[in-house]
């Protein structure tokens, strides 16, 4: 028998694909080495030239050339040229974000590359099993087809919406969420499938953009995530966003165009509110507009005999298609035949569209030739003598008026030609004919308007009607060194300079007789530079009465900052059942204080009397122009008139026309005019023109400063009371519980003394404090709805909503509370106290900081927050219900104002007025003698009340 020879185990080598190293970077491929008759059956080698020409030659050229560059050290050098790269380009793209998208992109184009050469790669593959963690290597295939990708709106068990991302490989279709995605690598039941870069790309940003914060708003899942996706990928909306209906009668329109240079064709088309419907006849026209979605009910009568019209104004046009009508440019010009169907059209108030964009049908060689002069003044209106001719021929103003209310810039002239209105004309001219008033040859307009046009002949023919010294005025307070007034004596302020620059463009316009909307963000000063205007204009006629309108949350708000900052003027606060107006002339008030419900239901009485300034706060109240607060609002009788709103557009340019007629009459015409004119271009279509119009027509009336434009004259911290005086009901519930904890208190104190009472005191201030802020937190009355704080709250944040907040109470109860009116009204926001786990709170401050994250309220435990978080992205800070503990409520607000922060930080206090939480702010004022510890804590504060303290408190 032969001697045995040893058997050398040679090992059978195979590749594998490790997906997960996708993140991190590395290569995504290794060598697995399968060892027969061995302990460890298998062993893994990273993936190098050597390996690649032993082990896997049965691949093509090119596959082994490109599995070569799958090893560590190739990937490292790419890293290394790619943060050259970035060192040199100087993007401002952190590094960290540059090389994750770039190295991602190298990787994807390598396997890309590799699936050309090697269609279908077979192979193992690498991936953790999910009940243990372990690593469990199969057999997998690596398919070269490339999934296509869609969404699909879906609704879940919650009624909220979501987006449901598709692929769709052949006849085999997945949900994302049923497969695994490693960046651009889709695993299936091991199959991979690779992505196209723009699909890995979308998903990497729907991913960051957190589509599920707007589950249930779904007009800013629609315009932030929805809208964006249709810009590049099918998405099937399933008929889940709610419709707005537009029912109303429709403008005939006819577009023209040219065919083939010789021919001129007309197509009827309606307008409904804005929006163009063409082609056959359907009973609904659905379409989407920035992220809205409409559904309009077409007029199929109107539009029938609008078409039938259209084609009986010619013989040829019998026999066309009614869907659009066309004529050689010879038959259109034969016996003037365009030009009176021109005309004709526009008596019956129809738009002609696209003449300006006809290329061959013939211009006219000559420019607007414009005279205009002043023929009256009179109560701030002027009327001009206005006409406008191209060479001979004189234009019609109300022919001329409808072109330009249609959007047109041109003119059709008696010879057949087409006269254009120049740039330079539509900017001087446009506003004064769109705006005004016609009869015959003469315009009249609101004198105002002249503040509104460029400079150039039309505003050198109006200037001469405003006074010379007021010009002069309005020119220096242009310059931010000079000043125009002197702030009144008897203000009890230091004005920072912005706030002197809003009193004294307040005094401006009123004193040329034009309202003034005041829409500084919140925490700039809009009360105080009021305050300081109205003093002024006491100043001026010391026998002269004013009337504030505000929310009736508001109106101790002003009463107070008006005896703070002008101590001198008599406030009247016109409110309530035992309200008397008598009493406001003969306790000889000058500013009158009333409700927006109040003013609406004695408006009657508040018309007659001649008030010199009419105040108008959160002027938003008064939007919408049929309401009855909006028509009372318009029958005060003041020489001068201010809004005050830090939102003054709450949901759509509409929202402005309401405020702009009460402040300037007639300035923006009808509303039908102002929503054709400028609300359904920029919020339907986002017309930029239409905004810089609009933005110039208003700019002289309307102030706002952001944080950011004044921050150099801000303190880095203002801390205010938000005064919140309750309703009917919820003060009647705090007096009875106020009387039963009183009654129980001193009949144990007379019983057993005040030492031993310490803890019933306390346990009675609490009740008495959550009473102010929801009833509801108390469990026998957890029905009772009315909150005046939540109420306010939610205004303020509403208003805040570009802002990021802070939100702090001591009761859990309330956060919840809060919560609720978030999600009520579509409001994302953060929400942690005790209960929460510290990784999840890490996670929310780590995405609140993030400038990407959309969430802009953080609902804090004052107790679990007041320490230890960084939360310096907020900039505004509400305490909903403060406690003695001064020391405390600093931590609170020191969450935001810190080291890093870099804006100016507004806190709010917010203190139910004639309660025992206005009570304890005025003990923690006369015991300011105790040092801060005895303070510090709820039973220091307690320790230190006397017994009339207790009778005070409770009284």
């Amino acid at each position: 028998m032969p001697p045995s020879v040893p058997v050398r185990t040679v090992p059978v080598a195979a590749l594998v694909l490790c997906p997960d190293e996708i993140f991190n970077h590395n290569s995504i491929f290794n060598s697995l080495h399968v060892r027969a008759n061995q302990k460890v059956p298998f062993e893994m080698f990273p993936l190098d030239g050597s390996q690649i020409e032993r082990y896997f030659n049965k691949y093509s050229d090119a596959a082994r050339t490109l599995l070569s560059r799958f090893n560590d050290e190739d990937i490292a050098f790419e890293v290394s040229q790619l943060k050259k790269k970035h060192a040199k380009e100087k993007s401002g793209i952190p590094l960290e974000r540059f090389l994750d998208k770039t190295v991602t992109r190298y990787i994807h184009e390598l396997l890309s590359d590799l699936m050309k050469a090697e269609p279908d790669l077979r192979t193992y593959h690498r991936i953790k099993n999910p009940e243990n963690k372990s690593y469990l290597i199969s057999r997998c295939t690596i398919h070269k087809a490339l999934p296509a990708l869609r969404f699909e709106v879906e609704k879940d068990s919650d009624g909220g919406l979501y987006i449901q991302p598709i692929l769709q490989c052949g006849d085999t279709i997945f949900p994302l969420d049923k497969v695994k995605r490693y960046r651009f690598l889709i695993e299936n039941n091991s199959d991979y499938y690779l992505l196209h870069p723009n699909d890995y790309l979308t998903l990497d940003w729907l991913e960051a953009s957190q589509p599920q914060q707007y589950s249930h708003n779904p007009v800013m899942l629609a315009q932030r995530i929805v809208q964006k996706l249709e810009e590049t990928h099918k998405v099937n909306r399933n008929n889940l966003f709610s419709k707005r209906e537009i029912d109303a009668e429709p403008v005939n329109c006819v577009y023209l165009s040219e065919i083939s240079e010789t021919m001129l064709m007309f197509t009827p088309r309606w307008k409904y509110d804005g929006i163009i419907v063409d082609g056959e006849w359907k009973e609904r026209h659905e379409t989407t507009r920035n992220g809205e979605a409409y559904s309009i009910v077409r007029r199929q009568k109107n539009e029938s005999d609008f078409t039938q019209y259209l084609q009986s104004l010619h013989a040829n046009f019998a026999k066309q298609s009614n869907k659009f009508f066309y004529l050689s440019f010879a038959d259109a010009k034969k016996k003037q035949w365009f030009l009176k169907v021109y005309h004709g059209l526009l008596e019956q108030n129809c738009e002609i569209i696209g003449l300006e964009m006809l290329r061959h049908f013939r211009y006219s060689e000559y420019k607007a030739n414009t005279a205009m002069a002043v023929l009256k003044q009179e109560d701030e209106t002027l009327t001009l003598q206005f006409q406008v001719t191209f060479g001979k021929e004189k234009i019609a103003l109300n022919e001329l008026q409808k072109l330009l209310l249609a959007g047109q810039n041109s003119v059709l002239l008696k010879d057949n030609s087409i006269a254009i209105f120049e740039d330079a004309w539509m900017a001087q001219y446009a506003p004064i004919v769109k705006h005004g008033k016609i009869s015959k040859d003469e315009i009249t307009i609101p004198q105002w308007m002249m503040l509104s046009l460029e400079k150039g002949e039309a505003k050198d023919v109006l200037e001469p009607t405003i006074n010379k010294e007021w010009l002069q005025r309005w020119q220096n307070w242009q310059d931010e060194n000079q000043t125009v007034y002197e702030i009144p004596a008897n203000i009890n302020a230091t004005l920072r300079p912005y706030q002197h620059k809003g009193f004294e463009w307040l005094a401006l316009l009123s004193e040329i007789g034009a309202g003034a909307c005041l829409a500084d963000d919140m925490g700039l000063g809009k009360t105080l530079q009021t305050i300081t205007f109205l003093s002024w204009r006491l100043q001026q006629n010391p026998e002269s009465r004013h009337i504030i309108t505000c929310p009736a949350s508001l109106i101790y708000n002003w009463k107070n900052e008006l005896e703070k900052f002008a101590p001198a003027l008599k406030i009247f606060v016109y409110n309530g059942l035992q309200r008397n107006l008598e009493s406001f002339f003969t306790e000889g008030c000058n500013v009158l204080i009333t409700s927006y419900g109040t003013m609406r239901s004695d408006i009657e009485e508040l018309k007659i009397i001649p008030w010199d300034t009419a105040v108008v706060d959160e002027s938003q109240n008064i939007k919408n122009v049929q309401a009855q607060i909006t028509r009372a609002a318009n029958q005060l009788d003041a020489k001068a008139k201010v809004a005050l709103s830090g939102t003054p557009i709450m949901n759509n340019t509409f929202d402005l026309f309401a405020q702009l007629n009460f402040l300037l009459p007639g300035m923006f015409g009808g509303q039908e005019f102002f929503r054709r004119e400028y609300a359904n271009p920029i919020d339907k279509d986002g017309d930029k023109e239409k905004i810089k119009a609009l933005q110039k027509m208003t700019a002289p009336f309307v102030l706002r400063r952001t944080k950011e434009q004044v921050a150099p004259d801000l303190p880095e911290k203002t801390e205010s009371v938000l005064w919140c005086q309750m309703g009917e009901e919820q003060k009647a519930l705090y007096e009875v519980v106020k009387n039963q904890i009183r009654d129980s208190i001193f009949l144990n104190i007379k019983s057993s003394g005040l030492e031993k009472n310490k803890l019933n005191i306390l346990a009675g201030i609490m009740k008495l404090r959550q009473v102010c802020g929801a009833p509801s937190l108390m469990e026998e009355n957890k029905d009772f709805q009315e909150s005046i704080k939540i109420e306010i709250l939610m205004e303020e944040l509403e208003n805040l909503k570009h802002n990021k907040t802070l939100v702090f109470s001591q009761f859990k109860g309330m956060l919840h509370l809060i919560a609720a009116k978030c999600r009520e009204q579509n409001i994302s926001y953060f929400h942690f106290d005790g209960d929460t786990p510290v990784e999840e709170r890490q996670r929310m401050v780590s995405e609140f900081q993030s400038e990407e994250d959309n969430t802009k309220v953080f609902l804090i435990s004052l107790k679990s927050g007041n320490a230890g978080l960084n939360l310096t992205a907020a900039d505004y800070v509400f305490l909903v219900d403060p406690w003695w503990n001064t020391a405390v409520q600093q931590q609170a607000i020191d969450r935001t104002h810190r080291i890093g922060q870099t804006k100016n930080v507004f806190a709010y206090k917010m203190i139910c007025k004639d309660t025992i939480e206005e009570k304890i702010i005025a003990l923690q004022q006369k015991k300011r003698a105790l040092s801060e510890d005895l303070i510090s804590a709820e039973e220091g504060f307690v320790k230190n009340l006397s017994e009339e303290d207790v009778a005070y408190l409770f009284g």
